[in-house]
């Protein structure tokens, strides 16, 4: 099985699953009703700043765990969003409506955008944000994404008063509320129990996760997620780079170098230690990283990845992980 492993990732690299997209409420990007919050930054109630937020019911989601790689909205204008600072936000929640004290509506956020941004949006498609960092839900709570921000404003090629607004499916039951002129609102303006923006997630099922000590001489806990995927091999690399490495329209977050070919061919088998094994009936696995005591290797980032093999699949690649990275410090 190792040497199978072993060119499977180095060699074929190819026909690995694409990121899975969940959408709310419907996958239609078009739609007959639009809102102007919270990205229609010269409305006189907005200003250029504001501080939004939308629940999504765990119903939408079929009891599933993910992580969040990017998020998508269904754009009713074409032009640009730009503002000169702008921050998303996810977090678990466990009610369904949301409190007017918006700071309880995000009890454990995650920041998966914070800085500038140039969100460009094409009439009647999933308009990508660009998360620059992702959110591993619990396949259990609702979910709430806050966007806020400064600073905004618009261009579009489209008429009238359309610039800034998105599709919603109307009494869709999707609670919302903001506060407007204010990115750090502690109450808000408004809000409502239906009409909340259409959203893609675009997401990874099959996760991995580190934890323990990242200094020489410690080990790395890897926690490996494939829901999917029970009883199918899988193989950890681990790498000094994040590539890509190009798979299809998809990317690896490895780089084909020497500490790869080390960590998936077995031989240093007391540095990576179960990078081969087989997922778990309740789709999880387990690997360690045993940093070498040697003081030299303080500051070296590694990053690691994992995937689930299948015969039938692809090039008998079933499942492909994001990247977990770490300095060792």
């Amino acid at each position: 099985m190792k040497t199978y492993l072993t060119l499977a990732l180095i060699l074929t690299l190819s026909g690995l699953i694409r990121a899975d997209e969940i959408y709310v409420p419907d996958n239609n990007p078009a739609s007959t009703t639009f809102n102007a919050i919270p990205f229609w930054a010269e409305w006189s109630v907005i200003q250029g700043e504001i501080r939004a937020q939308i629940l999504y019911n765990a119903s939408y989601f079929g009891n599933r765990i993910f992580r969040i790689r990017d998020i998508a909205f269904a754009a009713a204008y074409t032009g640009t969003f730009s503002a000169t600072q702008l921050q998303v936000r996810i977090s678990h929640v466990t009610t369904s409506l949301l409190n007017p004290t918006m700071d309880l509506n995000i009890p454990n956020p995650a920041t998966c955008y914070d800085g500038p941004i140039n969100y460009n949006v094409t009439t009647n498609t999933w308009s990508p944000m660009g998360l620059t960092g992702g959110f591993l839900y619990n396949g259990v709570d609702n979910l709430v994404v806050e966007v806020r921000y400064k600073g905004g404003k618009n261009t579009s090629s489209s008429p009238g008063n359309t610039v800034g607004r998105f599709w919603y499916v109307a009494n869709a039951p999707i609670h919302r509320n903001w506060a407007y002129m204010s990115y750090n609102a502690k109450q808000q303006s408004g809000g409502s129990a239906k009409n909340g923006l259409k959203i893609r997630f675009t997401v990874d099922m099959t996760t991995i996760q580190g934890s323990g000590s990242t200094a020489p001489g410690g080990t790395v806990e890897l926690a490996l997620l494939s829901p999917s995927d029970p009883g199918l091999a899988y193989q950890v690399g681990t790498s000094l780079g994040t590539g890509p490495i190009p798979i299809d329209s998809r990317k690896l977050g490895l780089s084909p170098d020497g500490i790869l070919v080390a960590s998936v061919s077995g031989a240093l088998p007391t540095v990576f230690e179960k990078y081969v094994g087989y997922i778990e009936s309740n789709g999880t696995g387990k690997a360690k990283l045993n940093i070498p005591q040697l003081p030299v290797l303080t500051g070296v980032r590694l990053h690691s990845a994992f995937i689930t093999l299948l015969a039938s699949a692809p090039s008998g690649v079933k499942s492909i992980s994001n990247t977990f990275s770490f300095t060792i410090a």
